[in-house]
């Protein structure tokens, strides 16, 4: 009897063992609610709007699929970045939100889930781009973002169309920069930063590399249109703007600052600075950044964000559906509805085009001229070689060519060493 209890109680121990791991066993999409599948969800806990669009659509996917959506709040790059640690050991979420130009990388190290070109099929080719690493495919794009032109409506009664009107602009008394004599604020652009300065670079020629970004090898920074470019931009920075605008880390706050006193009469800057604009009770509009003196579109990284999914899902085709449905034309404008994130699905984006908001309508329009971030690895290099060089040309410390072939030479050296095994 003492052998047999002793069995008992070990088939006991041993039972509610299992069933212990069962109750802890981590990893989205395998846990159970009255039988359903569920599907983790994360969203950036930074944005309210965020919850509430996946409450408001979640609903019908649940009942479409048999399923429970659970939603998960954590700060958007937290989450990507734990998405390698979380992954393996079961906790990563299903799907999340990504910015385009973490999806490359993220998918190159494996950590996005591959999905069809077929999902992709209501986008255009551009559009696409912004989630394709060679011929692979890491989620479904949401959303749009390009930089744009802001102008005071007070000061500017009609927005500037060319860089000629941005160069009358700044002779204007009216925005004359009293501690330094000659110098004027009425027109501003931080590029010193070269997140801002790249629609100058692609306007007149050059790009980062080749290939549609995929070729690291080509880098086209220093070519004769990078050049031409750098070398107007000097000419601003050491002929009309005040000194603080060659100032890396702060002359973003400058252009902002001047803006917001009513001291500059129109700026280039992001969608994102329209709530600090209407916060200062600036009478603002908002338009297409002016053509360059070449008669070229001023040409910015297109920016945006994806849905995407972990490839540690337990249930990739659940995980699938989500990106097709939360990415379609009703589920777009939602999302437009609750964040002002302005959706790529081109229907969504005709409704929005028909409405009175001025602030999308620009971007819509901006986005059609920018340039889909490079979203390879080496881009990372991009940033840190490139934010000096146009500090380097605007002091006078190098000349423009000076600048660019020395940041150029970098930047093959460096790529060359960190990503030798590719």
């Amino acid at each position: 009897m003492k052998f047999i209890r002793k069995i008992v109680s070990a088939l006991a121990i041993f039972g509610l063992i299992m069933a212990l791991a069962a109750c802890g066993s981590g990893g989205a999409s395998n846990g159970n609610s009255g039988g359903k599948k569920v599907l983790t969800v994360s969203v950036d806990s930074s944005n309210a709007a965020y919850a509430n669009f996946v409450n408001s659509i979640k609903g019908k996917f649940e009942k479409a699929n048999n399923a429970t959506v659970k939603i998960v709040k954590k700060p958007m790059f937290d989450q990507l970045t734990a998405l390698s640690l979380d992954g393996p050991a079961g906790k990563a979420p299903d799907v999340m939100l990504a910015p385009y130009d973490r999806v490359g990388a993220l998918g190159q190290q494996g950590q996005l889930l591959e999905v069809d070109k077929s999902i992709l099929g209501f986008l255009n080719q551009k559009a696409q781009r912004q989630v394709q690493v060679g011929s692979k495919y890491y989620g479904v794009p949401l959303t749009i973002e390009a930089l744009v032109l802001f102008y005071n409506k007070d000061l500017v009664k009609k927005a500037p169309t060319t860089f000629k009107d941005l160069e009358l602009l700044a002779k204007d008394k009216r925005f004359a920069f009293p501690s330094e004599p000659g110098k004027n604020t009425g027109f501003l652009a931080k590029w010193t930063d070269f997140y801002y300065a790249y629609g100058l670079y692609a306007g007149y020629g050059g790009y980062v590399f080749g290939n549609n970004n995929a070729n690291p090898k080509d880098i086209g920074l220093n070519n004769s249109g990078s050049i031409e470019a750098v070398t107007y931009a000097t000419k601003w920075f050491q002929n009309v703007w005040p000194k603080g605008m060659q100032d890396v880390k702060a002359s973003g706050n400058f252009v902002t600052n001047e803006f917001v006193k009513g001291k500059a009469g129109a700026v280039i800057d992001g969608p994102w600075q329209a709530a600090v604009y209407k916060q200062s009770k600036i009478n603002y509009g908002v338009a297409k950044i002016p053509t360059l003196p070449n008669g070229k579109e001023y040409a910015p990284f297109a920016g945006g964000k994806a849905w995407v999914a972990s490839a540690y899902t337990k249930d990739p085709s659940l995980a699938k559906k989500w990106l097709a449905y939360a990415t379609n034309a009703t589920n777009s404008y939602v999302f437009y509805q609750k964040s002002n994130e302005i959706p790529i699905n081109p229907q969504a984006q005709d409704k929005v085009k028909n409405s009175s908001d001025v602030l999308s309508i620009a971007v819509i329009s901006q986005y059609d001229s920018s340039i889909p971030m490079p979203s390879i690895p080496e881009m990372a290099e991009v940033w840190t070689t490139m934010e000096p060089a146009m500090f380097n040309a605007a002091s006078g410390k190098k000349t423009p060519k000076q600048t660019l072939d020395d940041a150029v030479s970098t930047l093959h050296k460096t790529i060359a060493q960190k990503y030798k095994d590719k």
